[in-house]
């Protein structure tokens, strides 16, 4: 795998070698970024179920001013603090090796985000949980981005954010949400 646009455009992603993550493809994080556009420059992305980290380096590399990652699984973050270290970016970045679901509800009261991407394995509905625990935190205007397999059942109906865009690719759609979520 290889970033697909900016300052690091070419350069390649280490990925696990093994079956615990399912890196978003290059022609879908490209996708992905088209849709951004230039809104990236200057502010911060939140990576959820980082995996290799692909989605958040790529982020930085086409301008976002720092990126957070979670990533639960050891060999999985690992991975991550290896990418970030063969491109200098650690001055950019944060890396929880945490589980998403128990630790999103911290990690919002304390820092506000202008991306955040959501990766969790397909089938778990661990979309769902992560969109309720982000529904219950005020996050501001934030643009959260949804990786889901078009087999599954994601309960977009929320309070204060709504889907502007859905795009599909094969087995893979992503939905792009705005709005503001306030605390109940």
């Amino acid at each position: 795998m290889r970033i697909t646009g900016g300052t690091l455009k070419g350069r390649r992603i280490k990925t696990c070698r093994d079956n615990s993550t399912r890196p978003l493809l290059s022609r879908l994080r490209k996708s992905l970024f088209d849709v951004i556009g230039e809104r990236i420059k200057g502010l911060s992305f939140l990576d959820l179920y980082a995996g290799s980290g692909a989605v958040g380096i790529e982020a930085l590399s086409r301008g976002a001013r720092r990126a957070v990652f979670v990533e639960k699984g050891p060999l999985a973050a690992r991975v991550i603090e290896e990418n970030i270290a063969s491109y200098e970016l650690f001055s950019q970045v944060k890396i929880w090796r945490k589980n998403v679901l128990a630790f999103l509800p911290i990690l919002l009261e304390g820092e506000k985000f202008d991306f955040i991407f959501i990766a969790p394995p397909y089938y778990k509905k661990m979309q769902n949980k992560t969109l309720d625990i982000i529904e219950e935190v005020e996050i501001n205007k934030a643009t959260i981005i949804v990786q889901y397999s078009p087999h599954e059942n994601i309960n977009f109906t929320r309070r204060n954010m709504g889907i502007v865009k859905q795009k599909e690719y094969g087995d893979t759609i992503l939905a792009f949400l705005e709005g503001t979520v306030h605390c109940s």
